[in-house]
């Protein structure tokens, strides 16, 4: 779902998240604690969560499972930890002070941070046998601790928190390192130390060179040993680090591991590598690879078919459809709706027992629906999704603090030897003896804070000052804001947390910002500044920074503010910033990232040409220029508001030669087609008031004073102030020229109560 970061709220990849992950959290006591002969658990990794581009967004990734014995436990308080557990200065005489200071929680700190080496204290030579048994259980107690205390340091990040947290960490890797180095461990202990050894070092730290060499002994023994479910995880965490540094290598890498497993007719770790390569596939931006993405989830889907993998079918269909939604291909709309229709084939059979996967196809219908700017399907798609949601309210299949689901798979011949407890945080197998393939997903309450943003856009394209609409988008600003008020449902890693939390506070500016347009379709231009400030000192504060379509959108915003208070040297200049500067017609790439940019490059253009036609700033032959870059831009573009938009444009401004009455005559009945068929009542209010102005100022007849009422109907409707003054002020005309002076000084009564409302909202007027 694409959070809007964006997905969602963008980014890339499934939902707003990273890449799959093989190695996210589990319940991270040893089996040695407790003298169980089962093997070491496997690591986990979990730099999920709506990744920039951040792009809404919304992504799908294999995640940790949901049994989480920390969950249930309580906090300590920083400075109490290192009392709790043996410190290894017991063991080695040496402290772990100095260990912190190498790790990394992808935030900056206080606490220096080494992108190519965690620093681990080498282990004295004389370790014996007993002190290597006690290893393993005490690096998986140096975890625990840290992860419990990771919620509440989450929330401030202060330095010595932080430090406390990451010496936790360092020296829970110390003991790891120790145990490999000098412990006389059997070949399966030794892969599943090395598989939780690297996944560690990924997903806490920046040292992928020890994690890459680690996990390439891991995987020689592996293939030495037959530890075929260690090796395919192995392979998995390898390419999830080598996808942070190089897409290409990793999914070369990736096809490889594919092949491998195809041969083998793993089927398990077939489908959670295709699904990893797609991911992969899709966070490169590239038409290219975005057709990989949805050849590789075919592929996925009809393998499901032959195993009778139903659920699987569903998952590869839902992705399909996502990657379908962020193209921007002209068929790319009918590819999102076939998407959904095959998903909903398996609806039926598996839908109820997925209830993640039964909410996210009623979002992306709604997101695909309002990308087709069919006004009568979005509500009736929005009144679906808001039955559905509602029903998941009360499934306690779908948590609301866990971020994972489980797609069941039917078991095969080859099961014992390729899924074990070392690989569930990718396959494992679920309480009722059926193997699963785990996924990150949005939690419900993350899931409802995008279902409210949806509802409010589908009822602001109706209507820009709907209250319902307004109501909405505070609700959801609510939700979110309690989320981050309650650490507990911030259980995960630290660096894990602040990824997730980043993309909140993303999601948060979305909903101030479309708050901010209900303002300005209201020219309440004090309430206007007052939320894009929110969105400014938000960002500044959560160190996100305001770039790709939050910061288009925030920087247009600006300037629709300083147009609005009259302050039209400071506005064009922001219209005219390089950020908002418009495209080539033909781009050689193009993406669903690069098309936002460009449609606000558009609206920037849009607003400098009806700005500077006031006759101090008149120039008719630049005009002509800026029209010629904006045609093919707006012709070609699907949004059918903005096709409306640039036809009022055509038919208002001057030009060199002047455009003849009947060219204007089409430009306004294509404007008013358009904002009929979106049924937009703010285009239909501006588009009749032209059409008075521009046909039957100063006319007298029935025609003209229909016209005029019409114009001033539509501008109540449209619940714009300054609309609404300007449809008064020339239906007062009107009555004048008719000699009504009765109905003239009534409407010019309420036009100029109007205006000084509107004067009001807009503050000190500048230049």
């Amino acid at each position: 779902m694409s959070y809007p970061r964006g997905p969602p709220p963008g980014h890339s990849g499934w939902n707003g998240h990273d890449s799959p992950n093989a190695y996210n959290r589990q319940d991270t006591r040893s089996p040695y604690a407790h003298n169980v002969p089962n093997p070491y658990p496997t690591p986990s990794n979990g730099n999920q969560y709506y990744q920039q581009n951040r792009q809404h967004q919304p992504q799908y990734s294999n995640a940790m499972p949901v049994q989480n014995q920390y969950h249930q436990q309580a906090y300590y308080p920083p400075q109490n930890i290192q009392n709790q557990y043996i410190q290894p200065s017991q063991l080695y005489q040496q402290p772990p002070a100095q260990m912190g200071q190498y790790m990394s929680t992808g935030r900056q700190t206080s606490t220096p941070t080494s992108s190519s080496a965690i620093r681990i204290p080498n282990s004295p030579s004389g370790v014996s046998s007993d002190s290597v048994s006690l290893l393993l259980p005490l690096a998986e107690e140096y975890f625990e601790a840290a992860h419990k205390l990771a919620p509440l340091i989450s929330t401030s990040m202060a330095p010595d928190n932080v430090d406390t947290y990451q010496r936790l960490i360092a020296t829970g890797l110390g003991c790891l390192d120790a145990a490999l180095r000098k412990g006389k461990l059997t070949p399966r202990i030794e892969a599943t130390v090395r598989l939780r050894y690297s996944g560690v070092l990924h997903e806490e730290t920046e040292n992928t060179m020890e994690a890459e060499t680690a996990l390439a002994k891991g995987i020689v023994l592996c293939e030495r040993s037959h530890f075929f479910d260690l090796k395919y995880a192995m392979q998995y965490l390898l390419a999830q680090i080598m996808g942070q540094k190089n897409l290409r290598a990793a999914m070369k890498a990736l096809d490889g591991y594919i092949s491998e497993a195809e041969a083998y007719q793993h089927v398990p770790w077939i489908y959670a590598l295709r699904f990893l390569r797609a991911n992969f596939a899709l966070e490169s931006g590239s038409p290219v690879d975005g057709n990989a993405a949805v050849q590789n989830l075919q592929k996925v889907a009809e393998l499901a078919i032959r195993q009778h993998d139903r659920a699987v079918h569903l998952t590869a269909s839902v992705m399909e459809a996502m990657v379908h939604l962020r193209s921007i291909g002209p068929d790319s709309n009918e590819a999102v709706q076939r998407a959904i229709a095959a998903a909903r084939t398996h609806q039926l059979t598996v839908g109820d027992s997925i209830p993640q996967l039964a909410g996210l196809i009623n979002l992306i219908d709604v997101m695909c629906v309002i990308r087709s700017g069919n006004t009568h399907q979005m509500l009736d798609k929005l009144k679906g999704m808001q039955v559905v949601m509602d029903r998941m309210l009360k499934d306690a299949k779908w948590s609301s603090s866990s971020d994972t689901m489980a797609i069941p798979i039917n078991k095969t011949s080859k099961s014992l030897t390729i899924v074990s407890l070392e690989t569930r945080s990718v396959v494992g197998i679920d309480t009722d003896g059926r193997e699963v393939l785990i996924m990150s997903f949005l939690n419900k309450k993350d899931a409802f804070s995008i279902s409210y943003l949806l509802s409010a856009i589908v009822l602001l394209h109706r209507h820009a000052t709907d209250p319902k609409a307004v109501r909405y988008l505070k609700e959801g600003m609510e939700g979110l804001a309690e989320k981050s008020r309650d650490p507990k449902d911030f259980l995960d890693l630290l660096p894990n947390l602040n990824t997730k939390q980043l993309w909140r506070v993303e999601l948060l500016c979305y909903f101030r910002l479309y708050l901010a347009f209900c303002a300005a379709s209201m020219s309440d231009w004090a309430e206007l500044k007052t939320n894009i400030d929110h969105v400014g000192s938000t960002a500044r504060h959560n160190d996100l920074p305001l770039s790709g379509p939050l910061g288009c959108l925030s920087m247009y915003l600006t300037g629709v503010w300083l147009q609005g208070i009259g302050n039209l040297d400071s506005a064009l200049r922001i219209f005219q910033d390089p950020k908002l500067a418009l495209p080539p017609s033909n781009p050689s790439t193009s993406t669903s990232v690069s098309q936002i940019s460009r449609d606000f490059a558009i609206l920037a253009a849009l607003n400098t040409l009806w700005i500077t036609q006031e006759p101090s700033r008149l120039n008719p032959e630049r005009n002509n220029a800026l029209l010629a870059q904006l045609t093919p831009l707006c012709a070609q573009n699907q949004n059918k508001d903005l096709h409306t938009a640039f036809c009022l444009i055509k038919a208002t401004i001057t030009t060199t030669p002047p455009t003849p009455l009947f060219e204007v005559k089409r430009h306004l009945s294509q404007a008013l087609a358009g904002a009929q068929k979106t049924m937009n009542s703010q285009f239909l209010c501006i588009t009749l008031n032209v059409m008075c102005a521009r046909f039957f100022t100063n006319v007298v007849g029935e025609q003209a004073e229909k016209s005029a009422l019409a114009a001033s109907v539509q501008a109540q409707k449209g619940g714009n102030v300054l609309w609404k003054s300007v449809a008064d002020g020339m239906l007062a005309g009107c009555f004048e020229v008719q000699g009504k002076k009765r109905e003239a000084d009534e409407a010019r009564g309420r036009a100029e109560g109007w205006a000084r409302v509107a004067a009001a909202g807009s503050g000190s007027v500048g230049g």
